[in-house]
């Protein structure tokens, strides 16, 4: 019975170990980038034009209406192609990441030996 006890506390400890290694590393790699792309938190007045810029979207048609004849019009330049690229990127490696933490190992899965 101890044994059993032991194994579960050794097994709790090195899952609690894992967790808090990530979150620092996560916390690190965050602020390396939140430095890096020098980003801020909004101020107060940033806050209250965005938020009263999207009750007035969802409030008037026409805003709406606009928006749509907007996005009808659009014409993609070089300079968008390489922006969607760019956050594209971005959003594999993002996902990339996550897998990676999900399966804990870099390489995919080993299909079973069945």
């Amino acid at each position: 019975m101890s044994s059993v006890i032991t194994s579960i506390v050794t097994k709790t400890t090195g899952l609690a170990n894992c967790a808090v290694y990530w979150a620092k590393v996560g916390a690190e790699l965050s602020k390396a980038v939140y430095k890096g792309e020098g980003l801020k938190p909004p101020s107060s007045k940033e806050f209250e034009l965005v938020y009263k810029n999207a009750l007035k979207f969802i409030k008037t048609p026409s805003e709406q209406q606009k928006f749509l004849e907007q996005a009808k019009n659009f014409k993609p330049t070089k300079e968008c192609a390489y922006k969607a690229g760019i956050y594209g990127i971005q959003l594999l490696a993002f996902f990339s990441v996550g897998e990676v933490i999900g399966r804990r190992q870099l390489t995919p899965y080993v299909p079973s030996h069945h």
